[in-house]
């Protein structure tokens, strides 16, 4: 599909949306190929597990491809998708809240020639980072979304006020308050000169 030689590449998100309402349903790969990884880092910021992510991600598209003739323009295509893929994301962590279980990986595997010192600094940096999502996994998920949105995928204030339908001032408050709650859920740790 990535090997067409049609103006999927060049289109802007509007008109590819245009050519799918139009009848071209296959026009919407482009569209799939250019929202897949930062809709996937979401998924597993709210989830933790690949496969649970990959399936919220596929149901997202799905979701999307479905009301896409609800799109009025109104906003860009991408804020329009992007608060439809919160939203769902949103609902599935409120459905799964009660039947979540926290869970810690295993290590991978080590080879056995990997000296003392490098094995040690493998399995505290697997833990440091179980720690972190553990605790990023703790917050409400309406928190958890924004640290996702601000802290790992590098949104502004305004884009992600945007996408969750609300006032910079009301955002600013809640990443201060999840910010706190994550600071103090990993205040036990000793990052040993890692920084965040």
């Amino acid at each position: 599909m990535r090997e067409r030689s049609d103006p999927d590449a060049t289109a802007t998100d509007e008109e590819l949306v245009s050519l799918v309402i139009a009848g071209q349903a296959e026009v919407f790969a482009a569209l799939y190929d250019r929202f897949y990884s930062r809709v996937y880092r979401m998924a597993y910021g709210m989830t933790g597990q690949h496969q649970a992510a990959e399936d919220l991600v596929q149901d997202v598209f799905v979701r999307a491809y479905q009301k896409l003739k609800l799109f009025a323009g109104q906003s860009s295509f991408a804020t329009w998708f992007y608060r439809l893929a919160l939203n769902h994301c949103l609902n599935h962590c409120k459905s799964e809240r009660k039947r979540m279980h926290l869970q810690t990986t295993g290590l991978e595997q080590l080879p056995s020639a990997v000296p003392a010192k490098q094995m040690e600094d493998r399995v505290l940096r697997k833990e440091l980072q179980s720690e972190v999502h553990r605790a990023l996994l703790s917050l409400k998920p309406r928190m958890r979304m924004i640290v996702i949105l601000r802290d790992i995928e590098g949104l502004s204030y305004q884009e992600i006020a945007d996408r969750m339908n609300c006032s910079m001032g009301t955002l600013a408050a809640q990443l201060k308050r999840a910010r706190s709650l994550l600071a103090r859920k990993l205040e036990h740790l000793d990052v040993r000169g890692t920084s965040r």
